[in-house]
């Protein structure tokens, strides 16, 4: 699931947001603004191919509303004070709500979210 592209270089590029790819039954509980997936770095993983030779990249295809992967693991703000979102997101950088009501993640969801594509990702 997790993209690697192995190069010789010592560099190691993350691209934790370029993924569009939600599960089915993830998508389902998604509204309108949740299902336009408006919190992607849509073409980043293209600005940056050739940027550096033999550079090893890391890349999720998962959207971040399904989690986050560049968010600390026990759900702890990268940024404090600044407008960001959560390890799984319940809301959009603008502050609207991304889940249908009722269907919001709850703490074993988040959990086995963290296990299945936040863990591969930086293991990787």
């Amino acid at each position: 699931m997790i993209e690697v592209t192995q190069g010789s270089s010592p560099l190691v590029l993350g691209l934790p947001h370029t993924g569009t790819d939600v599960p089915p039954d993830i998508r389902e509980c998604l509204n309108e603004t949740g299902q336009a997936l408006a919190d992607t770095d849509w073409h980043i993983h293209d600005l940056y191919a050739g940027l550096v030779e033999e550079v090893t990249t890391v890349r999720t295809p998962i959207h971040r509303y399904v989690i986050d992967v560049n968010r600390d693991p026990a759900g702890i703000s990268l940024y404090p004070g600044q407008n960001t979102t959560t390890l799984v997101p319940l809301t959009d950088f603008d502050g609207l709500p991304i889940w249908r009501d009722g269907q919001e993640p709850d703490e074993a969801e988040i959990t086995r979210r963290r296990a299945a594509y936040h863990a591969p990702y930086h293991t990787a």
